[in-house]
């Protein structure tokens, strides 16, 4: 907190939380595996399952 002034995976988890919410993804709505729309995750492809793990 000192070095940079805030917590920087705090805000990396907020600004993908309002990602989400502005995408309409709710726990009654969740985006479901495959499905292409309005959001797609900064973790695409999942970890461990990119090009170089092929």
């Amino acid at each position: 907190m000192k070095a940079h002034g805030a917590y920087r995976t705090k805000n990396l988890i907020l600004a993908e939380y309002d990602r989400m919410a502005a995408a309409g993804l709710t726990l009654e709505t969740p985006l479901t595996e495959g499905e292409s729309g309005t959001y797609r995750s900064t973790l695409t492809p999942p970890p461990g399952q990119g090009p170089r793990h092929d």
